[in-house]
């Protein structure tokens, strides 16, 4: 209570995780991210997945031990993660391939067991009363280029007990320790949070349109409604604003270039207030 008015203030860990710092953009939130499966527009959340258990050091998007940071471990090098407590981590992948058609295993030749890895904040969630404890794990017997499916009968596997990493720093606080709302340092070294992204930046914001990280950039833009209901408007990857929508094609020459963006994308790339992009002259 100040100044006669009370006040309600939010001090569980969640309401600490949501606290948004002056003059931090809303994309620099965790919760900008496009997906669970993919980086966010100024950090890939997916790098706490890689050392989410003591020892190893997983592929951020997928079951693949790529690393080992306990010598002890070094036997799991290359192979893959099957499951988590129990949990499998990954599913045949099954769907149309062909519209109006059933469903079919949908294999490629990179993955012919036509293998889906289960997104890793599921997995995470599923075992998230286990942080700083040993958590049984079973991953294929030898190392494997090929995703494997969990309950595939023919892959020898191997179960080993794994410490499972507290997501959240401690700070000593008089005789015990309080969670902090801040990563655990051992999850992410250093530039590891960044280190997803595309490098340079400009090549997924030209190509990747809606379907990335660059979903946070603008895409109509001066749009004019008209009576009937249509509307015009330009694409804000067009050269030369018209009010001619021109679709995404990264041939098409009247849109922006890759050179463009790497060599002049301060120019090229105008802001755009109100739905409308700044004059040209400026």
């Amino acid at each position: 209570m100040t100044d006669g008015k009370i006040r309600i203030e939010a001090r569980n860990l969640s309401a600490q995780i949501q606290y948004r710092g002056r003059g931090n953009p809303p994309v620099s939130h965790p919760d900008s991210a496009i997906s669970n499966c993919f980086p966010g527009l100024e950090f890939d959340f997916r790098a706490i997945w890689r050392r989410i258990f003591e020892g190893i050091v997983l592929h951020e998007s997928s079951n693949y031990v790529v690393d080992i940071e306990d010598p002890a471990l070094e036997h799991l090098r290359g192979c893959r993660l099957l499951e988590v407590d129990g949990n499998k981590v990954a599913v045949k992948a099954v769907g149309p391939h062909i519209p109006g058609r059933g469903p079919v295993t949908l294999g490629v030749s990179g993955n012919p067991n036509a293998v889906a890895f289960m997104e890793w904040s599921n997995t995470i969630a599923l075992i998230r009363d286990k942080q700083g404890k040993a958590v049984q794990c079973t991953l294929t017997a030898q190392p494997s280029e090929l995703e494997i499916l969990p309950d595939d009968p023919g892959v020898p596997t191997q179960t080993v007990d794994l410490t499972m990493r507290q997501l959240f720093a401690a700070a000593e606080a008089g005789s015990e320790a309080e969670i902090i709302p801040v990563l655990a340092e051992a999850l992410a070294y250093p530039g590891e949070l960044t280190q997803g992204l595309c490098s340079p930046w400009q090549n997924d914001y030209r190509e990747c349109a809606c379907y990335y990280w660059a979903a946070s950039r603008p895409d109509y833009v001066n749009v004019v409604a008209a009576d009937d209901g249509s509307s015009w408007g330009d694409n804000w990857m067009q050269a030369k604003l018209t009010g001619d929508y021109l679709p995404d094609n990264r041939a098409d020459s009247r849109l922006i270039t890759y050179d463009d963006l790497f060599k002049e994308w301060e120019r090229v790339l105008r802001f755009v207030v109100g739905g409308a992009t700044e004059p040209e002259e400026r």
